[in-house]
């Protein structure tokens, strides 16, 4: 299931304590850097219209006594498990709803599934709707979110230049960013603002009650008192929205974060693509704008329609507010959204005004469209046309039933590489790889997209044809009974795992149910599906495949309410918008008169001043914030059961009984890789994506897809590649990281009823998988190719920490040859060799598979999670598997060198120099990084250099390169294990200004410290931070279990977390002093890495204050 994405303006906080490092596993997993234990904030690609949801025992042991043990803890969990639900149902009904005069309680329902109430009120002076959502397990984050319907009539991107504005300063809270000022000091674990196609979302969560309801007061003053739409507030406007600049050359320009922001999301072709579709699809409704705003827009935008536009939809009467957490939690949420919403009376207008109007379906042919993107070399013998046909599906209110069958027969059609339309395109021979990703839901219209990139331009019409074909004869032919099976069970399985994200509970809660609530709908119906799953399933019992033919032909076959879409390839385009860019500001530069452009010139100074003005202390004391005595002393912590040689192998097992579960077990079995060759570990990644689509000796492909749908909840292939701890030392020691685990993982979930089904494909797929054919093989690297082509443009920032990160550590240059611009060079190698070396090409392929397909018991290491009952249930068919496994030891590496690692280095001295480079993407913003080594290899990794890294990054680096200099983002990160740190920017106008921001990092923190300007305020602000980010939200079960498994092989304690911890706590300014001459020495060996365009890269080296860059082409 897919649903359309919003624009997410503002970052979430960490879900993951101190971990070891984790690397990128999927050949779309390019959003984050390398996973640092401190720094996990999280800036993706944040307009991706569509996104695929789908890439969505206690201790036990051979000895007698422990199992007796155990028997008898599991005698009393079942028991107590039993009677769990009902006894909390029972419970919670029998309390009242909790009550307040300025609410009326209009339902309350309880759902099972989710251990949970729901309470529905209705705020008596402006009929906003309020919901409170009250789970049984009371550990989970506290969650607020407010909702405004906002409905764009043009394409200024208004709606999300607001959502942008209103964090920057309220009546009650007047600094310049309190939305910055929070993210110092708050232990949230999701802050964030997003910008739908036809809401705008205000979410918040913290574990911490205090920190909480400080988050939510300064959220309600941002939405309902905020500064920007006053005159004294201006420049907020200008700063997030767009304005007039001038440049050192006295040059006019353009600058803006949403304005820079919205110049990279359409440099990526598929916003592009989803974009001009939906203009065409909705020419009458809301939809046909884009929310989001496009580059030549944005500047048309003036204070007055901003203003306007707020005052039009930023109304309770126009609200959905949430509140997740217990009922004393619920009743002060209330009396802080009144002490709001009391002033104000009811507006019907506003509601009526805002309602979104259905798009008739009224095409009598489809309409095709083609417009060009750009590409920095057209390539005359490969395709690099975009084709894709888009359907809108409703075009009035479709019931959950047919909701849910549009989601199976999303799954039938495209939903596994052997469903028929997935599988007939990608193997048509007619482009690269699928896109469209099917249905998308959220939003009050429903869409269906299907095409291909990677066409050749003579090809798109026998495309166009081929689509259309083969969806006639799916309609005619059917589907089988078990794919069907197969499809309702995986649709189900997603349901019923009511916690599966990295996001807090009550935030998954809260958006589920404005898929509904935003239209006038009972927010519920978004989240209890039990008796619309029902009814369906009594349809398709009846029915069979019938029904879902049925459904091909209504909603695809038959209805030309559909665009089709082609986009081409164009070498002059990037060059053309710039330049068009640039004649437009000149031209209007011309019209201006003397006393125009000075008063351009007076508000330009105007907002440099505020920006370089610190905030008065009065109204920085202003914002609610959290002493050291908020904060937990001890880390979370996950219980884990460990039992070497299990059922008398040389197997680990390793178990986490974690409740709420729901029944399901996560299973994670990892095989050891370290026998493979190292000239043949460049393939491991698309071997994991070849084992998501080749036949094994016994079974086919379809078959394997089938049994996966059938019995269980998916399973997931990934590489990990974990550094090993020295467990005796309780300090992170700088190390070269060559001792590690190379491990590829096969993670599944099912029910405990499954279990056995869920092993034997496990190791099928493990121990019997053959390579794919010699076109399939060409494929799938095709198909990774264009990805990274497109990451690379929308997600640079990542494969510039890579790339820098690579130059000094071993490990982290093992991770940027898996997932990094190396990566990218070998797969074109990898292409080449595929077409022209197919012998040889396989047999590398059989040498890889044959150094995970023995699965030896001593290279296999096993974990599960689950509730306690759960994991005593499938005791046995975990035995049975262990047992099947060959006995053989193997060598580990806690004390010696992964046999990879002297190749690694021996290629890291030849052909990985450390030099700056500029790398050239088809964008019209820049990722510039650069980074180094703050601490040398044997020393220790002080705990606290986390603190003024954190002071940093929120404070001179967001003002910097965010605020002033007009980048989307900006990021810090520090890898304790060797003491690399690297600073990123993200989606930027800038790449010398960038830089010299970096390096001016070290002077700026000097001078603090010389002028007495970090206090002790300051310094307890950056710990609770860093607190914050370590400890993140509640975790969902699997990743719970995930986290602690990882912790274990590893050899990461608690005591060094602890530690490491205690030092962040007890930092001083010491730790200050001692991080800036550390900073000092790393400015003068840090290097650089930019993806840019290749005009700013060029001028980069050429300009007054040029650089030395190695300019690379992707």
């Amino acid at each position: 299931m897919r649903a359309r994405s919003p624009l997410k303006d503002r970052e979430s906080g960490g879900s993951l304590e101190l971990a070891p490092i984790n690397i990128a596993r999927f050949e779309d997993d390019d959003v984050s850097i390398d996973s640092i234990d401190l720094e996990l904030t999280r800036i993706s690609n944040k307009y991706k219209r569509r996104i695929d949801e789908k890439k969505k025992f206690t201790r036990m042991t051979a000895l007698l006594a422990t199992a007796v043990v155990i028997l008898c803890l599991v005698t009393f969990a079942i028991s107590n498990s039993a009677h769990h639900s009902e006894k909390f149902k029972s419970k919670i009904l029998s309390k009242e709803a909790p009550k307040h005069p300025a609410f009326g309680l209009m339902r309350s329902r309880y759902v099972s599934t989710h251990q949970a109430i729901i309470h529905i009120y209705k705020h008596e002076k402006t009929q906003a709707e309020f919901m409170a959502y009250v789970p049984a397990d009371e550990t989970q984050d506290k969650v607020f979110g407010i909702s405004f319907r906002t409905k764009p009539t043009d394409d200024s991107g208004v709606a999300h230049i607001i959502e942008h504005s209103v964090l920057s300063g309220s009546k009650k809270y007047p600094v310049k960013d309190p939305f910055l000022v929070l993210m110092k000091g708050s232990l949230n674990t999701f802050l964030n603002a997003m910008t739908y196609n036809d809401r705008t979302v205000f979410p918040v969560a913290s574990r911490n009650k205090k920190d909480f309801f400080n988050l939510m007061s300064v959220y309600l003053d941002a939405v309902f008192e905020p500064k920007c739409v006053t005159d004294e507030g201006d420049w907020v406007l200008k700063q997030e929205g767009w304005r007039y600049d001038f440049d050192e050359d006295d040059k006019m320009e353009i600058k803006g974060v949403v304005y820079n922001e919205m110049k990279g999301v359409f440099s990526n072709p598929h916003s592009l693509l989803d974009r001009e579709t939906d203009r065409i699809l909705f020419p009458d409704n809301t939809y046909h704008f884009d929310s989001g705003g496009e580059p030549e827009s944005i500047p048309t935008l003036t204070q007055d329609e901003f203003v306007d536009f707020y005052s039009r939809h930023y109304h309770p009467t126009n609200s959905n507010s949430f509140v997740s957490g217990t009922v004393e939690d619920i009743l002060e949420a209330m009396d802080l959204l009144a002490s709001y919403m009391d002033g104000y009376e009811y507006n019907a207008t506003i509601k009526e005004d805002s309602k979104i109007q259905f798009q008739k379906m009224k095409f009598s042919t489809p309409l095709s469209h083609s417009l060009p993107y750009a590409v920095q070399k057209i390539d005359d013998h490969k395709g690099q046309d975009m084709f894709a046909i888009t359907w809108l599906l409703n075009d009035s209110q479709i019931s959950l039933k047919v909701l849910l069958g549009l989601y199976v027969l999303d799954y039938l059609l495209v939903g596994t590489n052997s469903s028929p339309l997935q599988k007939l395109l990608a193997e048509s021979g007619l482009g690269t790889s699928v896109i469209g990703n099917g249905l998308s839901t959220g939003l009050l219209q429903n869409t269906f997209a299907i095409g291909l990139e990677g066409v050749k331009s003579s090809d798109v019409h026998v495309l166009e044809e081929k689509l259309l074909d083969i969806l006639t004869n799916i309609a005619g032919d059917g589907f089988e009974n078990n794919d069907i099976e197969a499809a309702m069970n995986s649709i189900e399985f997603q349901l019923r795992e009511v916690h599966a994200g990295t996001d807090p509970l009550g935030i998954n809660i809260f958006l589920n149910a404005l898929t509904t609530w935003n239209y006038d709908m009972l927010p519920e119906d978004a989240i209890i599906y039990e008796d619309a799953l029902l009814d369906l399933k009594k349809v398709v019992k009846s029915q069979g495949s019938k029904f879902f033919q049925r459904m091909i032909k209504v909603y695809l076959l038959k209805n030309n309410h559909r665009v089709h879409m082609h986009l081409r390839p164009s070498e002059s385009l990037e060059a053309e918008m710039v330049q068009n860019e640039e004649n437009k500001v000149k031209a209007y530069r011309n019209t201006l008169t003397i006393d125009q452009l000075q008063a351009i010139r007076s508000q330009t100074e105007r907002l440099n001043i505020i920006q370089n003005t610190d905030d008065a202390q009065e109204f920085v004391d202003t914002i609610p914030s959290l002493t050291l005595a908020d904060i937990n002393r001890s880390g979370v912590e996950y219980d884990i059961g460990v039992v070497e040689n299990v059922f008398g192998s040389a197997t680990t097992l390793t178990t986490n009984i974690i409740e709420g579960s729901s029944g399901i077990v996560y299973i994670d079995i990892g095989v050891d890789l370290s026998t493979l060759s190292y000239f043949d570990v460049e393939l491991l990644p698309f071997v994991v994506s070849m084992l998501n689509e080749n036949d094994t000796m016994t079974k086919s492909r379809s078959m394997i897809d089938r049994e996966i749908g059938m019995h269980t909840g998916g399973i997931d292939i990934e590489l990990e590649l974990l550094p090993l701890y020295d467990s005796s030392n309780e300090d992170y020691i700088a190390s070269d990281n060559k001792h590690m685990r190379s491990l590829l993982f096969f993670r599944a979930k099912c029910t405990k009823f499954k279990v056995k089904e869920t092993l034997e494909l496990i190791k099928d797929v493990a121990t019997k998988s053959i390579p794919v054919s010699r076109e399939k093989a060409i494929q799938i690297l095709e198909r990774k190719i264009a990805n990274y082509q497109s990451n690379m443009s929308s997600n640079g920032h990542s494969y510039a920490m890579r790339r820098i990160h690579a130059r000094y550590d071993t490990m982290a240059f093992l991770t940027e040859n898996l997932y990094g611009i190396n990566q990218f060079k070998a797969l074109k190698r990898m292409l080449y060799s595929a077409k022209q070396e197919w012998n040889n090409f396989q047999e590398r392929l059989k040498n890889v598979i044959g150094s995970f397909s023995h699965m030896r018991s001593a290279e296999t290491v096993i974990n599960l999670t689950g509730d306690l009952n759960t994991l005593q249930y499938v005791n046995e068919s975990i035995e049975d598997f262990v047992k099947s496994l060959d006995n053989e030891n193997m060598r580990l590496f806690f004390d010696v060198d992964h046999p990879w690692m002297a190749f690694a280095v021996d290629q890291m001295s030849t052909n990985h120099v450390i030099v700056n480079e500029g790398i050239s993407i088809s964008s019209q913003v820049s990722y510039v990084g650069e980074g180094g080594m703050l601490f040398n290899k044997g020393e220790k990794v002080a705990g606290g250099s986390c603190v003024p890294i954190q002071f940093l990054k929120k404070g001179y680096l967001w003002e910097t390169v965010r605020a002033k200099n007009g980048a989307y983002g900006v990021m810090a990160s520090f890898d304790q294990t060797d003491g690399f740190l690297g600073m990123v920017s993200y989606r930027d106008p800038q790449l010398l200004m960038t830089i010299k921001a970096f390096e001016n990092t070290s002077h700026f923190l000097k001078e603090e410290l010389d002028q007495n300007a970090i206090t002790k305020e300051t310094i307890k602000t950056a710990i609770i931070g860093c607190i914050g980010l370590i400890d993140g939200s509640a975790l969902p079960p699997r990743q719970a279990g995930w986290v602690s498994f990882i912790r274990h092989i590893s050899g990461s304690t608690a005591a060094r977390r602890q530690q490491w911890r205690n030092e962040i706590i007890s930092a001083d300014l010491d730790d200050f002093q001692a991080f800036a001459n550390k900073l000092d020495a790393w400015r003068t060996h840090s290097t650089i890495a930019t993806l840019s365009p290749r005009s700013m890269i060029i001028k980069a080296k050429r300009g007054k204050d040029r650089i030395n860059l190695k300019l690379l082409s992707t």
